[in-house]
């Protein structure tokens, strides 16, 4: 998906260079100080980069597991990956079956202002909102009982600020490149079940036995909600090309990326998640990757 937006971005930039040289005047346009107001629509994939977790990776528990000799058998897993309980379905011939969504994808709508400064120079404030708009779900139901249900959620403010170059291309399209800093505030969280004991009273006690189903949180985490939240600055990179469609309107493309993280603090909720994570987990929070945009601006 990201290969596919990013040969967008290319054909897209050919055909503003194709257009203006088609529809170019004797002397290239001046910036000469005009101001514009921005509306885009954008993509963030994998938002706070947690996909390892939920496909391949999960998370470790911080309780011990046994088998049903009561000996020790590794570490529970707090979460648990997509191709774990995949392999369990395989296992068990679909007797514990499982679905998914795969990573988040978060939408992002941005608002902001522009103002040309001398010929090829430019200013941009804005805001950028973010939410998770699919992804980030897994459930595994056995016998008729969902022991397993874990969503993930995102959603972030950023406020970036830039100071960039500006490179006219014949009469009516430009490409722009402009280096900037952010503020954010972001949030990240997963709510469900992971109820070990509940799979072990609907398998007759060989949960336990099975793998994956043996890494299964014991006691079970029921009616999870935990949130990890962070503030903080950060860096900024803008590239995009833009292109004059009605006379003072310019529809656009471009990537914005951002370079920021801390550390967020979240406080479980459940008996079942204080002893699988922990009384007050720790995680990265981040507005850190790329944001695949397109928009219009209009000259004021």
């Amino acid at each position: 998906m990201i290969k596919m937006i990013s040969k967008l971005l290319i054909v897209f930039s050919l055909c503003c260079l194709v257009a203006s040289s088609l529809l170019a005047d004797d002397q290239d346009f001046k910036n000469k100080g005009k101001s514009r107001i921005i509306v885009g629509l954008g993509l963030q994939f994998d938002p706070n980069s947690l996909g390892g977790t939920i496909v391949k990776d999960g998370l470790d528990s911080g309780q011990p597991k046994t088998d049903s000799n009561g000996n020790y058998a590794g570490q529970q897993k707090a979460i648990i990956a997509e191709n774990k309980l995949q392999t369990l379905q395989n296992l068990t011939g679909g007797l514990i079956s499982y679905k998914s969504t795969g990573p988040m994808t978060a939408g992002s709508l941005t608002l902001g202002y522009e103002k040309d400064v001398g010929d090829n120079f430019f200013f941009r404030a804005g805001v950028n909102l973010s939410t998770k708009i699919s992804g980030g779900r897994t459930s595994s139901t056995a016998a008729g009982y969902d022991w397993y249900d874990v969503t993930f959620y995102y959603k972030s403010v950023v406020v970036p600020v830039y100071f960039g170059i500006k490179l006219n291309v014949g009469s009516r399209s430009a490409f722009y490149i402009a280096p900037g800093v952010h503020y954010y505030q972001a949030q990240w969280g997963l709510k469900g079940r992971n109820d070990g004991n509940g799979l072990d009273a609907v398998t007759g006690g060989q949960a336990k036995n099975l793998p994956v189903a043996g890494d299964a949180a014991r006691p079970g985490v029921v009616n999870e909600d935990a949130k990890f939240s962070g503030n903080g600055f950060g860096l900024s990179w803008l590239t995009g090309v833009q292109t004059k469609v009605t006379e003072k309107g310019y529809a656009f493309i471009e990537v914005e990326t951002h370079f920021s993280y801390t550390q967020g603090n979240a406080g479980a909720k459940s008996a079942g998640g204080i002893a699988a994570i922990a009384p007050q987990p720790v995680y990265p929070v981040t507005v850190g990757g790329n944001v695949y945009r397109v928009g219009y601006k209009h000259e004021l």
